[in-house]
């Protein structure tokens, strides 16, 4: 495919002369929490960032084909990372999406890394669900950089059976458990996905000694064990049998110790906030952002109840989100490791927007702008191991960023006033994004016969499913 970027050729570039300037920018250090102003970012033809060094209005560009961009009374901020999407979905999980057109969301908004929590169940025309992380990698879909865990590993007939279906991994037995890992380890995921949630007594779920069983196994072939789970108790159940990452937050009470174990273990947290608000919403409520992909706006525009709205099931969904909040602010003041991920492409909680959002609830949690932030970027990529690649404005990190209007320093909404995003030291045509993203045919709706929606997402009781 042809990426939408304008500029220099990447492939005609020297590596060792500047292929971009960002000129008299202020750079937003996220680790410092602090503005520093009036400086020039150089970047090189490898797409790293050569040189930050204040600005000099005379200096020439060491190539004359280096393309300027003016940051006068502008902010660059380190390109964004969600660190739980489904790329997958788009979100209505009843809608087939163009995987293409959910990537250059994530882009469109300033997402230019994200930790993909399982690409299995989803439509990936020119690619699979095994090989799309490699192939987006390397540049044969335009996309954010990508993590992926290629799985979801529960209990028959549980959580993952129920959103995915067949392209889940069921475990009962040890066997079970060799048989998919093998399978999983086949594929080189980045890390392991397990989930633990009976969804409050409604589904199936693992035991927790089959739980112990899949997170030693993940360990024993290297990888990390990323859990799912929306309770307390179950929380607890995975950071006592090894988990080194907690899916989402927790919508109930917490445990006795369990915040002081998380910190003790340094567990990395995600808890996707945007998703449990998306789903306390009345339709009227949801907003769609703009540039969405038109199977996306037909489907908003034919939905006058949400799912959950139509069930019953919004006071519950109200209760799990303010607890939630809760739950939020008492972790980021004992300690733990908290990275923001949305659960983007789930139910209302749409790519690239679901961080945006997710990050404007922290503040509303209590958390400074810059806590936020840095937990979307450099937090972000410390926990996921490529802090030297990525997650900072610096001298020979890559050079993925964005170029907003105002401080996200003194209003995390600023991050929404993007006049430039900017890939691997590559300029993206944000017109020609958004028109990708919009254009093109309406796909087909998926052939679902007579069967309803699946949606077992932290419910405290049964419900009939409803479209």
């Amino acid at each position: 495919m042809e990426p939408n970027l304008t500029g220099p050729n990447m492939a005609d570039a020297n590596p060792t002369e500047a292929n971009l300037v960002v000129e008299n920018v202020s750079v937003v250090d996220v680790v410092a929490g602090a503005v520093r102003h009036g400086l020039d970012v150089r970047v090189d033809g490898a797409g790293i960032i050569a040189a930050v060094t204040p600005h000099e209005p005379s200096a020439a560009p060491e190539s004359p084909a280096a393309r300027r961009l003016d940051g006068r009374g502008k902010y660059l901020v380190p390109g964004l990372i969600d660190s739980h999407v489904h790329i997958a979905f788009n979100g209505f999980l009843d809608v087939r999406p163009d995987f293409t057109r959910t990537l250059k969301q994530f882009l469109l908004h300033g997402v230019t890394s994200v930790v993909d929590f399982f690409t299995a169940g989803g439509d990936f025309p020119g690619s699979s669900a095994e090989t799309v992380r490699d192939d987006v990698n390397a540049g044969r879909f335009l996309g954010p950089r990508m993590l992926t865990s290629y799985g979801c590993l529960n209990a028959p007939g549980g959580f993952c059976d129920c959103s995915v279906g067949d392209a889940a991994s069921a475990v009962v037995t040890e066997e079970d458990v060799v048989r998919e890992m093998d399978r999983i380890t086949a594929v080189r995921p980045d890390f392991v996905k397990i989930v633990y949630d009976d969804v409050f007594g409604t589904l199936p779920n693992l035991t927790k000694e089959m739980l112990g069983e899949l997170v030693a196994s993940a360990h024993a072939r290297g990888f990390r064990a990323a859990v799912h789970v929306a309770s307390g108790q179950h929380a607890a159940d995975a950071v006592e049998v090894g988990a080194d990452i907690i899916g989402h937050g927790i919508v109930d009470d917490v445990p006795d110790g369990l915040i002081a174990e998380l910190v003790d273990r340094g567990i990395m947290v995600i808890p996707t906030l945007a998703s449990y608000e998306s789903r306390s919403l009345e339709r009227r409520r949801i907003a769609l952002p703009p540039d969405s992909p038109p199977e996306v706006v037909d489907r908003y525009v034919k939905t006058r109840h949400s799912l959950y709205e139509k069930n019953g099931q919004l006071p519950l969904y109200r209760e799990a989100f303010e607890q939630s909040l809760k739950v939020l602010g008492q972790m980021v003041d004992s300690g733990v490791t908290i990275v923001a991920g949305s659960d983007a492409g789930t139910w209302y909680t749409f790519p690239g927007d679901s961080l945006l959002r997710e990050l404007a609830l922290y503040t509303q949690a209590g958390l400074a702008p810059a806590r936020a932030l840095r937990m979307a970027t450099s937090d972000a990529a410390a926990a996921w191991g490529f802090a030297d690649e990525r997650g900072t404005v610096e001298v020979g990190k890559q050079a993925d960023f964005l170029l907003v209007d105002s401080d996200p320093l003194a209003d995390i909404e600023a991050l929404r006033s993007r006049s430039a995003v900017v890939l691997g030291g590559q300029v993206l045509d944000l017109d020609a994004l958004a028109a990708d993203i919009v254009g093109g045919p309406l796909l087909s709706a998926p052939d679902l016969g007579d069967e309803v929606p699946c949606s077992p997402h932290h419910l405290r009781r049964k419900t009939p499913s409803a479209g």
